[in-house]
């Protein structure tokens, strides 16, 4: 069964008014198994360390830039042991390096290089979806067709997001349909509707989030990361009430 977690960058102007701890301390008591955050290098902080094991929370996954993990893979990978995570994620790639179908060319191999060094060590390395990756480069060719296609399941795989994937003009569960075979995480975002998109709390907005569910129970993804980043209620709010729905949508699809 997949675990849900939370991307702390939903409670951001929490945790820069109230500190990291606090938070991380009422993200556990709402049941979240996990967290992803932002990675580093080397040791971590031993308090880190013990407030993760106090609260009883998994670290789901730590990102990394593409070029940190070229340049201080073992200050990463040794970061990302001492946390007991299994994945490496980056989230963003800059635009001045996703402008042609050479440069998409160019960034799978360097994900496919990144990705086979981390497997060395046992960690996974995933891509964060954001949208830009469905623009037309080569023909009807998109980016993260070329990704797809000049990369190894071995190395590197998918972190969808359900909002960005929707934002770039693709069904979230066509396209996770289609890829559920090179997805390992998700994050779960929705919105109220087209053309503003809101975000909306998971379960309550346009995007087929039970059918993704019923995906990851399908094809053994590990998380389901809940983000967000617009509200109508507050933060810790939304966080809370992410959480109820769904788990509410995972009870009932792993009761079927």
């Amino acid at each position: 069964m997949p675990r849900i977690g939370l991307q702390l960058y939903t409670l951001r102007d929490d945790i820069a008014q109230s500190g990291l701890e606090g938070i991380v301390r009422v993200v556990a008591r709402m049941g979240y198994e996990g967290i992803e955050h932002g990675g580093g290098f080397g040791k971590p902080d031993p308090s880190l360390l013990n407030l993760l094991q106090e609260a009883g929370l998994s670290v789901a996954g730590l990102g990394y830039s593409l070029e940190d993990l070229e340049t201080r893979l073992p200050e990463a990978v040794e970061y990302l042991h001492a946390l007991n995570t299994r994945y490496a994620i980056t989230f963003w790639i800059d635009e001045t390096q996703r402008r042609t179908a050479d440069d998409w060319h160019r960034l799978a191999e360097r994900f496919d290089r990144a990705g086979e060094a981390l497997a060395q060590y046992g960690i996974h390395y995933l891509y964060h979806l954001h949208g830009y990756e469905f623009s037309p480069v080569e023909g009807d060719k998109r980016g993260v067709d070329i990704l797809m296609e000049n990369t190894s399941p071995n190395a590197f795989n998918l972190e969808p997001d359900t909002y960005w994937v929707e934002y770039g003009g693709v069904d979230a569960l066509a396209f996770c349909t289609e890829y559920a075979h090179r997805i390992r995480c998700a994050h779960l975002k929705d919105y109220v509707s087209k053309p503003e998109m809101h975000d909306v709390e998971v379960g309550e907005g346009a995007i087929n989030m039970e059918g993704i569910v019923r995906l990851a129970f399908q094809h053994g993804w590990d998380w389901l990361i809940v983000e967000q980043e617009r509200y109508f209620r507050t933060p810790l709010e939304s966080a809370e009430r992410c959480y109820h729905n769904l788990k509410r949508i995972v009870e009932a699809v792993a009761g079927r």
